[in-house]
């Protein structure tokens, strides 16, 4: 609690908060959260897969197994994990906001595919190090056949057992709701009874079929403990009311969970099913941070205080704000757990919802991956005190002595409400675990101000870690010089307790007890702006070995200890530019090539039954009833791997208009392959078209694919429409440029003396993409057949294939360098990224009247941009390579002096108008390869200035 009684208000005018702030720990009140098992017990973290957040995780074990199993062992792994949840959500190859879930029974007596999705093997390989890791489920969208309450019950429960017997484990909790959707509590109520009695088992799809029924009585009483969740809204819950007020209502649900608010409903339901009646209540999809937090501290955003100082690591949605939006969610509606969508972003980049996870995993042919300060941040609850979900042991005693958060010393002053984004002026926020026994306590305080902050906690005699001294550990924004991690969570100091006058000089006695039955003991922690710390009780560091200071208690002065073990830092670090483009074959000129047969491709390890198995590729990804196609994440759509007669396995569009069903976001099967720095480069594929009893089916193929848009039908920007009847488009971002027909084409293929297209089903033909500068050329079985320039053409991305809702077969995918051209971008340089990660040294260096803003939208690349309002800003860079592009919204109205090695090559340059944030406004090419530096500097701007989102670096030729 917040005790304000003694203190006036300091600082900056009626809207501060008191520079200082006391909290009570005490003994009754730790001993009363200790008989409440559920609603107070700190469970910690987890993950949502889901979305298509997930698409490339398995070819991260796949292509760079080393970095997936890093990346599974440092979310799971220890005695105090990061995460213990994975929660999956089911879908039905329809976007629901990145993309699709992956359905698992696209028909009523499918088996269910439960390998093509990748959230039941994470969860699975989870197991490797955390063997009792929470699993979760939970649907959106529903395939075609689910139309009753038994269809899903049906889909739920043949998934469930299906995941069991393919991985062995079995799911923990379900939400039998839609997700986002208010509840339906007889549903769930009736969904609870038929768990929790059911006796038939797995639903078969005839009498004969062999997996019908329970397999074992273990499966059956595991299926039998499955826990209920309600409800999943958007919102605040509003269903807390009800649950207390019926008791069947509140036997069926064992969670109660609600999305992205922290705030109770206005009877403090929530509160009351946690103290009251002891129910977990979840923030069960929860935001982790926008941007990331290595180059946040460039930015120069309003600190509070009306000064464009910068926040640091804290800000508009910053892991300090993910933070306090933990503590103020356990305040208002205590919250206990927080699940993160996504906490990895294993899909490709810049698109619906980007840049809003802890972990980003986007290059799976590198192994590339960052681990963001959010993930710091967590551990500053994970890693000091016991989290996670209270056993029972025999007697009903408890066993595993999970930590509990104590409401009455917690606290949120922190304004906002999804963002929780008023800290700015010093608001209080603080949250406080103990162990059930007392023996020990964790305050975690968060600091999102421009002020320093200074907390008084006070403990009781009766409090069993009474007279400890508290050990402090920190996590800010790194120093002048220092990589960017340099100060996530550090040892900071060692504060002694302070006893009342009366007893200050008595020394705290050898059994921790009190020298006075009536004494209390209190110690002072200061706060620095935009930082985080954990003042805790437990022996965490010890004074560093070269540290010849006897007495160190109360000193501030970092890097003077030493974590003991299982506290040290070990969060992996990106280093500077480590992001290999996808390029398989310079040597022939191949960036990428995928005959998606994968006959040569190596075994691959997936955790089943306690163990690690080596499973053929495909087989890993789906087997024959679909496999998941390598470096693909399908925005609508399911783009995977089956037989084929002729050319053994090629890629095919799986969905139908008969399994068409609903959407979150409307739009046509697409999926996106490759690395969004390729450049130019020329795109060919096989396509054929299966059998179609209506309408002619069509297909697409893409270059220069960026993301910007949540209908992803229309992204790229070139793509070529061609139909099964030979009407063809050439598009830019779905406008119209070029058309013709099938006659069109028989002609180009007689011109030419190639094969000419053929219409209708069953036949093969190659189509052919070339993007060269400001010019697109698309050629059909080797005849061209048009082209079109712009000198606005969006100068990079990925490659798109696209079909209807048909049936539409992909062979022999190749992309190839274009003789002239530089294939892609060295580096795609965010506006932001100011200081190497490695040392600090300057990478971008900007002069004159700069704005640096965190807390964009999220088609804003990495959610920042950098504008300048007037003439005279200037942003230099020296590199290796043959030119530059700039990226950024524009209406076309500024103006650029150019200069090159100290020589201006352009004068007051027109930019291009863009329609989004990562498109590209200027291009500078043509140089020499070599060390160059470049300087852009704006001549005049428009009313609405200069914006720069992002910066491509070509290299070589």
């Amino acid at each position: 609690m917040v005790d304000n009684t003694t203190i006036e208000p300091t600082g900056i005018g009626n809207d501060s908060w008191p520079d200082v702030v006391r909290i009570t720990v005490d003994a009754a009140d730790v001993q009363a959260a200790a008989r409440n098992r559920n609603g107070l017990t700190y469970k910690g973290f987890g993950l949502l897969s889901g979305n298509a957040t997930s698409s490339l995780l398995m070819d991260y074990k796949a292509e760079s197994p080393d970095a997936y199993w890093k990346l599974v062992e440092t979310l799971f792994a220890g005695e105090r994990p990061l995460m213990n949840t994975v929660k999956i959500e089911m879908g039905n190859d329809r976007n629901n906001s990145t993309g699709p879930n992956v359905a698992t029974m696209r028909d009523a007596d499918e088996y269910p595919q439960v390998r093509r999705e990748p959230g039941f093997q994470l969860a699975a390989d989870a197991r490797r190090y955390q063997p009792g890791v929470h699993v979760s489920i939970l649907r959106w969208m529903a395939p075609t056949w689910v139309h009753s309450n038994d269809d899903v019950y049906k889909w739920y429960k043949n998934t469930i057992l299906a995941a069991y017997r393919e991985y062995g484990f079995m799911v923990d909790s379900v939400n039998p709701d839609v997700n986002e959707r208010t509840a339906d509590l007889e549903w769930v109520a009736d969904f609870a009874q038929r768990v929790h009695t059911d006796t038939e088992g797995f639903i078969g799809s005839g009498p004969d079929d062999p997996n019908a029924g329970f397999a074992s009585e273990r499966e059956r009483d595991l299926f039998h403990a499955i826990k209920v969740i309600t409800s999943d809204e958007e919102v605040t819950g509003t269903f807390g009311g009800d649950i207390i007020a019926n008791p069947k209502y509140m036997e069926a649900m064992d969670v109660a969970s609600y999305h992205y608010s922290v705030e109770d409903d206005p009877d403090g339901s929530f509160k009351r099913l946690a103290d009251e009646f002891d129910q977990e209540v979840w923030n069960s999809e929860a935001q982790a941070t926008f941007s990331n937090s290595a180059d946040r501290p460039n930015n120069t955003m309003d600190d509070g205080l009306g000064e464009r100082t910068g926040t640091g690591i804290g800000g508009s949605g910053s892991a300090l704000e993910m933070a306090n939006t933990l503590i103020k969610g356990f305040v208002e509606s205590r919250r206990t757990h927080a699940i993160y969508q996504p906490a990895i972003g294993s899909c490709y980049e810049n698109m619906e919802y980007a840049s809003k996870e802890l972990i980003s995993a986007r290059d799976p042919w590198s192994g590339w991956i960052y681990y963001d300060a959010g993930c710091a941040v967590l551990e500053h609850f994970t890693r000091f005190a016991k989290l996670g979900f209270p056993r029972p042991g025999d007697g009903g005693a408890e066993v595993d002595g999970i930590w509990r958060a104590i409401p009455s010393a917690s606290g949120s002053g922190v304004g906002g409400n999804n963002p929780v984004a008023g800290a700015r002026h010093g608001e209080p926020s603080y949250l406080t675990l103990a162990s059930p026994d007392g023996a020990d306590f964790s305050t975690v305080l968060v600091n999102d101000s421009a002020r320093p902050k200074t907390y008084v906690i006070t403990t009781d005699h009766a409090l069993k870690a009474f007279g400890k001294p508290l050990q402090v550990w920190v996590t800010k924004a790194a120093g002048a010089g220092e990589p960017y991690d340099a100060n996530y969570r550090r040892p900071l100091t060692v504060v002694p307790p302070t006893y009342p006058d009366d007893v200050a000089d008595a020394p705290v006695p050898a059994d921790g007890g009190p020298a006075d039955a009536d004494s209390t003991v209190s110690y002072a922690v200061t706060i620095e702006p935009w930082s985080i710390v954990t003042a805790t009780t437990l022996d965490t560091f010890e004074p560093a070995a070269d540290d010849d200071a006897v007495d160190r208690s109360g000193e501030t002065v970092e890097g003077r200890y030493t974590p003991r073990p299982g506290y040290e830092y070990d969060l992996p670090r990106t280093a500077e530019n480590a992001r290999p483009v996808l390029d398989v074959d310079p040597e022939h000129g191949v960036l990428y090539a995928d005959d998606f047969r994968y006959e040569d491709e190596k075994p691959v390890d997936v955790y089943k039954f306690d163990g690690l198995v080596s499973e053929d590729y495909l087989e890993s990804r789906g087997g024959e009833a679909g496999a998941t196609a390598r470096y693909t994440t399908d925005t609508n759509g399911a783009f995977e791997i089956v037989p084929d007669p002729e050319r053994g396995h090629v890629l095919r569009q799986q969905i139908d208009w008969n399994h068409a069903g609903n959407a979150w976001i409307e739009g046509e099967p697409r999926t996106a392959i490759g690395d969004m720095r390729w450049t130019n480069y020329q795109v060919s594929v096989d396509v054929m078209f299966e059998d179609y009893p209506g309408r002619a089916p069509y297909v697409v193929v893409g270059a220069r694919e960026m993301g910007g848009n949540k209908f992803t039908t229309d992204i790229c920007g070139v793509d070529f429409k061609i139909r099964a009847d030979g009407i063809w488009l050439l598009r830019n971002f779905g406008n119209e440029v070029r058309r013709g027909h099938l006659e069109d084409l028989r002609k180009r293929a007689f011109e030419a003396g190639t094969t000419p297209f053929a219409p209708g089903a069953g036949s093969w033909n190659t189509i052919t993409l070339r993007v060269a500068g400001d010019t697109a050329t698309v050629f059909v079985n080797g005849a061209q057949v048009a082209t079109w320039s712009d000198p606005a053409l969006q100068s990079a991305g990925r490659v798109n294939l696209g079909t209807s809702f048909d049936h539409v077969r992909f062979s022999d995918l190749k992309v190839e360098r274009v003789d002239g051209f530089a294939p892609y971008y060295d580096q795609l340089i965010d506006d932001m990224h100011m200081r190497s990660w490695d040392d600090g040294s300057e990478v971008l260096r900007y002069a004159g009247p700069w704005t640096h803003d965190n807390g964009q939208g999220m088609f804003t690349y990495l959610r920042t941009i950098s504008r300048a309002a007037s003439a005279g800003a200037s942003v230099a860079l020296t590199f290796d390579g043959t030119g530059v592009d700039l990226f950024g919204p524009s209406d076309g109205s500024a103006r650029l002096d150019v200069l090159v090695d100290g020589v201006e090559v352009r004068s007051a340059a027109p930019v291009h108008a863009t329609n989004g944030s990562l498109r590209c406004q200027f291009r500078l090419d043509g140089l020499e390869y070599g060390r160059h530096t470049v300087v852009f500097r704006t001549a005049s701007v428009g009313p609405a200035g200069f914006a720069l989102d992002a910066i491509g670096l070509l290299g070589r030729i």
